[in-house]
């Protein structure tokens, strides 16, 4: 007997595992997202607490079903293509943070990767100049993974390397420290 997750992905292979909130507790609600464009399931599933049902009441989910802790609360399972799952990072913390539009660069995302390891390169830079620790220095390396990959259109590999950097950007998001500059 399939199980709901194998149900509601329409048996698709898993193109995203990621965090979007940091929560202590364990989800009591499985999100289902928008149907997939093309072929059977959805979009996306999240793992959700109480809490976070309400404050994610926004995402576009087709309806919700109970779970009994199977995961933590913020765990998001992505059945969406790499462009799809660029466009995601893009609309939650990469254009925050950098100011970088995917929209300026006609979704080249090796270019518009680029541009944002740029924005991030040039604040840490600027941080160190004035004799500051940028904590965006964590992200260079993985931001820098990203826009090579994306260059060489492996874009599994870029959205694998966004998915470390949204950890930290939601870190970032917390500290008050998100505002791009």
């Amino acid at each position: 007997m399939p199980s709901i997750v194998q149900e509601l992905s329409g048996h698709r292979d898993l193109g995203g595992l990621r965090t979007v909130v940091e929560c202590p507790f364990k989800a009591t609600v499985l999100r289902e997202g928008p149907a997939q464009d093309s072929g059977p399931g959805a979009s996306w599933l999240a793992y959700l607490c109480p809490v976070h049902v309400v404050d994610l009441d926004g995402w576009p989910g087709a309806t919700d079903h109970a779970d009994n802790g199977t995961m933590p609360c913020g765990t998001v399972l992505d059945y969406r293509s790499g462009e799809q799952l660029l466009q995601s990072h893009a609309d939650l913390w990469l254009t925050p943070l950098t100011g970088v539009d995917p929209a300026a660069y006609g979704g080249v995302w090796s270019e518009v990767l680029d541009q944002a390891d740029r924005v991030l390169v040039a604040r840490v830079e600027v941080a160190s100049a004035a004799g500051e620790e940028s904590p965006l220095q964590d992200m260079l390396v993985m931001t820098d993974v990203a826009r090579k990959a994306a260059a060489r259109g492996d874009l599994g590999v870029a959205t694998t390397s966004l998915t470390y950097c949204e950890t930290l950007a939601m870190r970032l998001r917390h500290d008050g420290g998100l505002a791009p500059h």
